[in-house]
């Protein structure tokens, strides 16, 4: 038995012809559709194509291969078989050419009809799953293509970013005083982030504000000029809430247009907070990252020297100034910590 419902057009201008057609493939659970003229079967197709269609190659009006090019046309894998009394080689040729499935001469046995339709509809559905099939192999094979780049991309971050690393010990390793220890530390940090500028700044909770301790990109004394208070602004923010931010656009929050770092042409920052003892100590910044925006990794990139950062100022935790942090502040003295550094 067919696939129940496929619909055929039968095109014939022998009464006789269609009648028998009709019948044969009804009753094999076909549903068609029968006309006499080529361009009554050209209306229909155009309004609905068929997957299969019988064709008699001469017709009193439109040429039965005209009739089977509009059937291809509105269906490219239709299931086309030319039935007629004047086969010729010539016109087999031209049929196939034309895209016919099979050819049959009148008189012809319906069981045979039968027999090479359900044939050429089985033909039709292996065409169709296989296109199908090779149409998913693609988007698969695409779809490797592209995890496959994606993964030697992040290969490729996460051995610059190792690299860096490695170069960060052995120059950590190689420092002899403090300020080189974070300098080699920003230097790592402007690395993995891509960031223009950048800066370490230290909490001097005895003035209220944040102190530059190492910078590139930008200058010590431009961050000191900015008055960098506790509290106020991104970097004083992070310093008084001990959480990281990520601004990829200054001038784009109202709030924030303001900012001093603004007014020393800084557009994008991340920062992190560096904790000692569950205390605020310091802030790592990063500032304009020129090829790109600050992303999340950023940070979190950030937030992992900000811990060698604090090993950094733990180092110096003996001194007066690190000792007001951890007892109420009640001086007034000022410490320049780039004499800490020394």
């Amino acid at each position: 038995m067919a696939q129940a419902r496929q619909r055929v057009l039968v095109v014939d201008d022998d009464p006789d012809i269609l009648e028998t057609c009709d019948s044969a493939l009804r009753a094999e659970g076909y549903e068609t559709t029968c006309v006499a003229t080529g361009e009554e079967a050209v209306t229909q197709v155009r309004q609905h194509p068929f997957p299969a269609a019988l064709v008699d190659l001469v017709l009193p009006d439109v040429g039965g291969l005209d009739v089977v090019s509009a059937i291809r046309q509105a269906d490219p894998e239709a299931v086309v078989i030319i039935i007629t009394g004047f086969a010729s080689l010539d016109s087999a040729i031209e049929a196939v050419r034309r895209g016919v499935y099979d050819y049959l001469r009148k008189p012809f046995d319906t069981r045979e009809l039968v027999r090479v339709l359900a044939r050429g509809l089985e033909h039709r559905q292996v065409i169709r799953e296989n296109r199908q099939l090779v149409t998913k192999l693609n988007r698969l094979n695409q779809d490797l293509r592209e995890s496959t780049t994606r993964l030697e991309d992040e290969m490729r971050i996460a051995t610059e970013e190792l690299s860096v690393f490695i170069d960060l010990e052995r120059r950590l390793y190689e420092a002899d005083d403090y300020r080189a220890t974070a300098q080699c530390i920003l230097d790592a940090a402007m690395k993995l982030t891509g960031a223009g500028s950048g800066s370490i700044l230290a909490v001097d909770q005895s003035l209220g504000r944040l102190q530059p301790l190492v910078a590139q990109g930008i200058s010590n004394d431009e961050l000191t000029t900015r008055n960098l208070l506790i509290g106020k602004g991104v970097l004083g923010e992070v310093a008084a809430s001990g959480t990281g931010r990520s601004i990829n656009d200054l001038l784009a929050d109202p709030q924030l247009s303001e900012d001093s770092l603004v007014y020393a042409g800084i557009r994008s920052v991340i920062a992190q907070p560096v904790m000692e003892k569950e205390l605020v100590v310091g802030v790592i910044a990063l500032f304009d990252k020129p090829d790109g925006v600050f992303t999340q990794k950023n940070l979190d990139l950030l937030a992992v020297l900000a811990a060698q950062v604090s090993s950094v100022l733990a180092g110096m935790v003996t001194h007066p100034f690190y000792q007001q942090r951890l007892e109420p502040a009640g001086s007034d003295e000022f410490i320049d910590l780039g004499e800490l550094l020394q």
